[in-house]
């Protein structure tokens, strides 16, 4: 009876250590993308720099994830809720990683409107959609380390709001770029960054739908409204 207390115990701590790390995992994807909205309003590239550079850390706690996951899997043979606490923590620390890579891949292009040296560009709107992308990340951060099911819905929910904005921007740098074709190269690195926002936006769902498959052993409906009207554009890295 000792041996298999100490084994649970044992067990409990590994489970909750890999929390921890996700859950600095989670919070250091929604701080990258905080100062990557910032780095749209004040350009301040010093910090850029030092945002991109912190991108390597989301690599490797990720990479630390997956193996304690996979050594879990292995040496623990966990079931039933326990096995998808396992698969939902290995699956949301990549969805987390990802959210940092649009981060720095934000980061990068304002590098790129800085050296384009461009006069005004629209930003107002795409800054409010990065504002609203980034709080929901480090909502759902919090919602995940509390399990709340009810929580989580509502923001897989919201996620139309994000898809309406940012179709609205979308139409609006077109506009801007037929208007100003001498902004081409900054117009469509906005484009790209808006489209990162939105895709944030449908990882942060990602990250609410894990919440609801640890409490449920299922996935919530499929459906889930979408509004964005965008979507030949490419995916970007």
């Amino acid at each position: 009876m000792r041996d298999m207390d100490h084994t649970s115990s044992a067990f409990t701590a590994e489970l909750d250590n890999l929390d921890a790390q996700l859950s600095d995992l989670g919070g250091l994807a929604a701080r990258q993308l905080k100062s990557a909205v910032k780095a749209l309003f004040d350009f301040q590239l010093e910090k850029v720099d030092k945002l991109i550079k912190r991108d390597e850390k989301l690599d490797y706690l990720e990479i630390d994830i997956a193996e304690k996951s996979v050594e879990i899997l292995a040496l623990r043979a966990p079931q039933a809720d326990d096995l998808r606490h396992v698969l939902a923590a290995q699956k949301a620390a990549s969805i987390y990683e990802r959210m940092g890579d649009y981060a720095r891949n934000t980061a990068n292009r304002a590098k790129a409107i800085v050296a384009s040296d461009t006069g005004d560009l629209p930003l107002e709107r795409l800054v409010a959609l990065g504002t609203i992308v980034a709080g929901m990340a480090a909502d759902v951060v919090k919602v995940y380390e509390d399990a709340d099911v009810k929580m989580a819905m509502k923001i897989r929910d919201s996620d139309v709001k994000v898809d309406e904005l940012h179709t609205e921007i979308h139409r609006e740098l077109v506009a801007h770029l037929q208007d100003h074709p001498e902004d081409a190269v900054a117009t469509t690195h906005l484009l790209f960054i808006a489209k990162n926002f939105e895709r944030v936006g449908d990882y942060v769902t990602g990250i609410a739908e894990l919440v609801y498959f640890r409490a449920n052993a299922d996935l919530p409906n499929p459906f889930r409204e979408k509004a964005d009207q965008t979507s030949w554009m490419t995916d970007d890295d």
